[in-house]
């Protein structure tokens, strides 16, 4: 079976710290998820500028990203602020995005938008939001490659 929640994503003021509190504790809890270098990186997301850092989980199990915005007009820096370090969202990347997308809006299921979103700089990947409005407060991402 493949993995269904693929990551957790928590937003962090200082990633540096936050990395090596991370790999302090996946260390002791989950020694194989440190097997391989955890490196900061600069991503976008939209118009959100930000660094990020993943511990990729190996087979079926959940990686957790780090992320520390760093505009500071963004969207993400106004959470940060306004909420503190905490759970950004829950990923999942189930098969067939399409037919997953009509399936939560046959279900009335509040979405970001009524299709799949996409970034020019990785076009084979696609998202959308299940806002947190719906899920109890949670944002969740629902995410996959073209083609799944």
């Amino acid at each position: 079976m493949a993995k269904v929640l693929d990551h957790v994503c928590i937003l962090v003021k200082d990633i540096d710290k936050a990395i090596e509190h991370y790999k302090n504790i996946i260390s002791a809890c989950v020694p194989e998820m440190t097997d391989q270098k955890v490196e900061k990186y600069e991503a976008f997301a939209g118009g959100d500028r930000y660094y990020s850092a993943l511990f990729e989980a190996h087979g079926d199990g959940c990686s957790i990203q780090l992320m520390q915005p760093i505009n500071t007009e963004s969207a993400l820096y106004k959470r940060l602020e306004k909420h503190g370090e905490h759970i950004h969202h829950l990923a999942f990347s189930p098969t067939k995005l399409g037919e997953i997308l009509n399936r939560l809006k046959e279900n009335g299921v509040t979405l970001r938008s009524d299709e799949l979103i996409f970034d020019a700089g990785n076009p084979d990947l696609r998202w959308n939001w299940i806002m947190p409005q719906y899920a109890n407060g949670a944002l969740i991402e629902i995410v996959g490659n073209v083609g799944e």
